[in-house]
């Protein structure tokens, strides 16, 4: 499979790493409004300046969206209307209409549309996912979760550098913590009870914290959890907490780690990092699967519009 890059920022650089770590992917164009950028490519890669004319020239099977937030929708639209396949870096867009406006410009082209939610394939998930699978753990029902995704993008009254490119708090960090659950959880068996957002009017951004709280049914039983996402403590804290019958599951996704402990036991503590960067071996599951659903001429639409959903129902909450 062949892509081309659409935004050469931060987040294009462990993209362009991880797409050398895997296998039947390859970078072939890329585009940025920054001519200067072209000096961060492979030589092998083809630069352009203007996207319309890669759109046209490109031998690309799909174009990756990475540029800020807000520019997602526009440029995933430009990407559809030239009867292109679009690869959007999470969240997709940042409004319901949005959403509804791409899936139905992709479906009536019948074109598959990929949203890439690289915090699903932390090597933490990944780890407890298979826990799950293989029944290692004598763990019981699922009772409840706890999810916190925070960043140091708000400190001394103003926004940093990291928050950059990004709308806000929850429209941004919101998504990634209901893509990592949906790796546990149902997403299509969710459903919101409450959706809280703290806003600055001043700043520059749709939000600096927002919480989400759901609910679900397993086993028969009523299961409530929450999503939080914060720019105002001052830290990279990123966490998710599974309370079950049995014991408690802690996945650590800033430092690719998991903690568990069992009714009457000590902890253990897993180490699941390796010598790549956090985010490259987010890519390079979101591109090994990208590829496997290409081939079988698949998306994940489905996945994404139960994820939107929920996200942006507790920003409309």
């Amino acid at each position: 499979m062949q892509i081309a890059l659409i935004g050469i920022g931060k987040i294009a650089n462990y993209q362009m790493q991880a797409i050398t770590h895997t296998e039947g992917i390859k970078l072939v164009d890329a585009h940025d409004l920054d001519s200067n950028k072209a000096e961060e490519l492979p030589g092998s890669v083809q630069f352009h300046n203007n996207l319309d004319k890669m759109l046209k020239k490109s031998n690309a099977d799909a174009f990756l969206v990475s540029t800020p937030t807000s520019t997602h929708f526009e440029i995933a639209m430009q990407v559809i209307e030239s009867d292109r396949i679009a690869i959007v870096e999470k969240p997709l867009c940042t409004s319901q209409s949005e959403m509804d406006a791409l899936l139905t410009a992709a479906r009536t082209r019948k074109l598959p549309l990929y949203t890439a939610f690289h915090p699903a394939y932390g090597r933490e998930v990944d780890w407890w996912r298979e826990q799950i699978d293989a029944q290692n753990f004598e763990l019981g029902a699922l009772l409840g979760f706890e999810s916190c995704f925070a960043d140091p993008y708000y400190i001394d009254g103003k926004l940093t550098l990291g928050a950059v490119g990004k709308a806000g708090a929850w429209t941004d960090s919101g998504a990634s913590g209901l893509s990592a659950l949906a790796r546990l959880v149902d997403p299509e068996s969710m459903s919101l009870v409450d959706g809280r957002m703290t806003v600055i009017p001043s700043l520059n951004c749709a939000q600096v914290q927002g919480l989400g709280i759901y609910r679900f049914v397993e086993n028969n039983r009523m299961v409530y959890g929450m999503v939080d996402t914060n720019w105002t403590l001052g830290k990279n804290y990123k966490t998710t907490r599974l309370r079950y019958e049995n014991g408690i599951v802690e996945l650590d996704h800033a430092k690719e780690a998991a903690h568990l402990v069992l009714e009457g036991q000590e902890a253990l503590i897993f180490n699941l990092a390796t010598d790549k960067p956090r985010l490259v071996n987010h890519y390079c599951g979101v591109f090994a699967d990208l590829t496997a659903m290409y081939a079988k001429g698949e998306d994940n639409t489905r996945l994404s519009e139960a994820l939107h959903h929920l996200l942006f129902d507790a920003l409309n909450c």
